[in-house]
């Protein structure tokens, strides 16, 4: 009897939490860090205490929803670097699809931009693309195509300046541009590791 006394509330509490999850989604993909919880338990339909138990600051919310924005980015790498004829087309079409990640998802695009100069942004980020950036790289490097001495770091660091750019609300073709530049430098070449 206790059980079943239990199950509803369990099935309330997780209906409470995933509708706190899509306001808080919808709202900081569009506006980014600066939405006021408030707003998100009222758009969730809760009150202040139930997002407060689920997640016990504005800082805990923002760390899962970029944990699971990162990992729906990651798997669609993942599909996408398999389809790839090259693992320098895996590569490069990884940090283009960046741009597109980050222009959808404002909270995503806040946090790569400041993964730079905010360690807890940083441990999101590398958290969560470190190791397919490292097997991007590595694939890359073993093919020959990546310019030598790039490493992982210097392109979690390219994605963070790419967002910068996307940040900026720079026209699209200003952004391109930039992209080709960075895909190029990061390009082996003869010409480029001399």
């Amino acid at each position: 009897m206790t059980q079943q006394l239990g199950t509803p509330r369990r099935r309330d509490a997780r209906d409470n939490r995933a509708a706190i999850l899509r306001a808080a989604a919808t709202a900081f993909s569009e506006r980014g860090r600066a939405v006021d919880v408030r707003e998100i338990a009222r758009c969730a339909g809760v009150g202040m205490g139930t997002l407060y138990r689920h997640f016990p600051s504005k800082d805990a919310l923002v760390e899962t929803l970029l944990i699971e924005s990162y990992a729906q980015w990651v798997a669609s790498a993942r599909r996408s670097a398999r389809s790839r004829p090259t693992a320098w087309d895996a590569l490069a079409t990884f940090i283009s699809d960046a741009l597109t990640y980050q222009r959808r998802d404002r909270a995503l695009l806040e946090n790569l931009a400041a993964a730079a100069t905010d360690p807890r942004g940083l441990s999101v980020c590398r958290r969560s693309l470190g190791p397919l950036v490292e097997e991007l790289v590595a694939a890359a490097h073993a093919e020959g195509t990546l310019r030598s001495g790039v490493t992982d770091e210097d392109v979690l660091g390219l994605l963070a300046a790419l967002g910068k750019l996307v940040e900026l609300d720079l026209p699209a073709d200003t952004v391109s541009r930039c992209l080709d530049i960075t895909l190029t430098g990061l390009r082996h070449g003869p010409a480029l590791d001399t």
